[in-house]
C-alpha cells in the first residue's frame, strides 16, 4: 500500500478480516472513527484511505469520480476485503469500485446516504444547501458550531469534521459537483460481482431536501437493498455508527447462511 501512503488504520494487522472505508467530501479518513473503532473491536483490520484532494492530498485536473476510484486501485491490488463501505460521494467511489472487486469472494457492501441519480433541478436544490449539515449553520462552522447544531455528535465528531474541511481544498465540493455532470451513477450497480451483497443507507428523507430522490434512484434495482435510517441526518456514520456495522455484519451473515 505505499503507492497510496495517506490513511487510517485501527485493529491488528494480522487480523484475518479486512474492511475497507472510504469517506465522504470535505472530510477525511478519520471520519468513519467510530464505525472503525466498531469494526476493529469484532477483529477487523480497518483501512481507511484519504481521497485525493482531501487531507491535504494534493489532487489533478480531474475530479471524475472514477479518478478517485482509480487511485485508490493498490488497496484492492494489496489485499481482499470482507466489507466495504463509503459515505455519500465516497459511496459513489465504491461503486465504481465494485468492477474490480473479487467476482467469487463474498464482500459485504454497504453506501452511506449516497446520491446515485440528480436531476439538473435537484443538483440545483443541493447546490444551495452546499454542504449539508454545514451550510444551515453558519460560514466556516467552529467545532462548538457543530456541536451545538448536531446534538448526537460526539466532540471528537465534531473535530474531525471541522479538521476534514480545514485541510482539504475549499474547492472540492463545486469542482467534484461540476467534474460529474450529468450526476448519474446507478448504471454502476449492473458491476456488482453476483458474489456481494449491496445495502444503500438513505437518511430520514424529511431530514433532507433531496432525500426522498435518494430512495427513488434505487428503489428500481432489486439487488440493492435500501434501509431508511429514521431521525437521523446525512452524517449516519456519526449519529448511529453501530447501524452501519449492524447492516455490515447482516450482509456477511446472510452470505453465510447465517441470517434471516
Amino acid at each position: 500500500m505505499a503507492t497510496v501512503p495517506s490513511a487510517s488504520q485501527w485493529g491488528s494487522p494480522i487480523a484475518s478480516k479486512r474492511a475497507l472505508l472510504i469517506h465522504g467530501g470535505n472530510s477525511s479518513s478519520h471520519t468513519f472513527h467510530r464505525v472503525a473503532s466498531m469494526l476493529a473491536a469484532k477483529g477487523y483490520l480497518v483501512v481507511a484511505p484519504n481521497l485525493l484532494g482531501h487531507a491535504l492530498r494534493m489532487p489533478g485536473v480531474d475530479f471524475r469520480v472514477q479518478t478517485l476510484a482509480d487511485d485508490l486501485l493498490p488497496y484492492l491490488q494489496a489485499a481482499e476485503y470482507d466489507i466495504v463501505i463509503g459515505h455519500s460521494i465516497g459511496g459513489l467511489v465504491v461503486l465504481s469500485l465494485l468492477k474490480y472487486l473479487p467476482r467469487t469472494r463474498p464482500v459485504s457492501v454497504v453506501l452511506i446516504d449516497t446520491s446515485v441519480e440528480l436531476s439538473a433541478d435537484q443538483m440545483a436544490v443541493v447546490r444551495r444547501a452546499k454542504v449539508p449539515n454545514d451550510g444551515r449553520i453558519k460560514p466556516n462552522p467552529t467545532v462548538e458550531d457543530y456541536m451545538a447544531s448536531n446534538p448526537l455528535w460526539t466532540r471528537e465528531d465534531a473535530i474531525w469534521r471541522s479538521l476534514g474541511i480545514q485541510i482539504g481544498r475549499a474547492t472540492n465540493y463545486d469542482d467534484h459537483m461540476d467534474g460529474n455532470m450529468p450526476w448519474s451513477f446507478s448504471h454502476l450497480f449492473a458491476d456488482r460481482p453476483a458474489a456481494a451483497t449491496l445495502t444503500i443507507l438513505i437518511a430520514d428523507p424529511q431530514s433532507q431536501a433531496n432525500g426522498a430522490s435518494k430512495l427513488e434512484a434505487v428503489a428500481k434495482f432489486k439487488e440493492v437493498r435500501a434501509v431508511i435510517v429514521p431521525n437521523v441526518s446525512h452524517w449516519i456514520h456519526y449519529e448511529f455508527p453501530e447501524v452501519i456495522v449492524e447492516e455490515a455484519l447482516r450482509n456477511i451473515a446472510e452470505e453465510q447462511g447465517d441470517g434471516p
